[in-house]
């Protein structure tokens, strides 16, 4: 999936059929409806950005390739 013309959101369906309709993103969170699960641990994410081999803006996105070899990113 991506965002271009062959690839974008009218697109994503062709691939994953839920992805049809009103199931698109952006996802609609209602804050009414969201639970608290304290067994949930905290989330983060850390990347190495000497690791970074191409960085790219495209205008809707900015993609960054990672070489990983090292499991640092």
């Amino acid at each position: 999936w991506g965002y271009d013309s062959d690839n974008g959101p009218d697109q994503w369906h062709k691939n994953y059929p839920c992805a049809k309709g009103r199931h698109q993103s952006p996802i609609e969170i209602n804050n009414k409806e969201v639970h608290y699960d304290s067994s949930l641990l905290p989330w983060f994410a850390s990347y190495d950005p000497g690791s970074a081999k191409t960085i790219l803006n495209n205008g809707k996105t900015c993609r960054v390739v990672f070489d990983d070899s090292f499991d640092r990113s």
